[in-house]
């Protein structure tokens, strides 16, 4: 498998867990476990990213910008990112606070995963093409 079709689920995994986790709330036992299980995806698809996506992309001279730029945009947005999942843990959360703010994070990931799958992933794989 690819490691852009690793990537890609994950995103999905991770809209689902998110989608469960917005049905769900974070009052309950579930809802905590859920929010958690998405912070754990969550770090473990940077970590992917980090490991092989970026270093594969700064090697070649011709997609380097563009890798430095999609990971510095996303060390900038990691700490609000863990922010949200610290802040909701214990679970004693306005409910619709929680909520607002889960639709915020949703708003943000959807559109940098766009981004993602549509342009970084492709560049991604061109390279690999043009390699192989």
């Amino acid at each position: 498998m690819r490691l852009t079709d690793i990537l890609r689920d994950q995103h999905a995994q991770l809209a689902v867990m998110l989608d469960e986790l917005h049905r769900l709330g974070v009052a309950e036992a579930t809802g905590r476990d859920r929010l958690q299980r998405a912070r754990q995806a969550m770090l473990a698809h940077l970590k992917l990213e980090d490991s092989q996506l970026y270093p594969a992309l700064r090697a070649d001279p011709a997609t380097s910008a563009l890798a430095r730029r999609y990971a510095d945009e996303m060390q900038q947005l990691t700490p609000a990112l863990m922010a949200f999942f610290d802040t909701y843990r214990d679970g004693s959360a306005d409910p619709f606070a929680f909520a607002r703010s889960l639709e915020q994070l949703l708003a943000v990931l959807q559109q940098r995963i766009e981004r993602e799958e549509e342009w970084l992933y492709r560049v991604y794989e061109a390279q690999l093409e043009k390699i192989g």
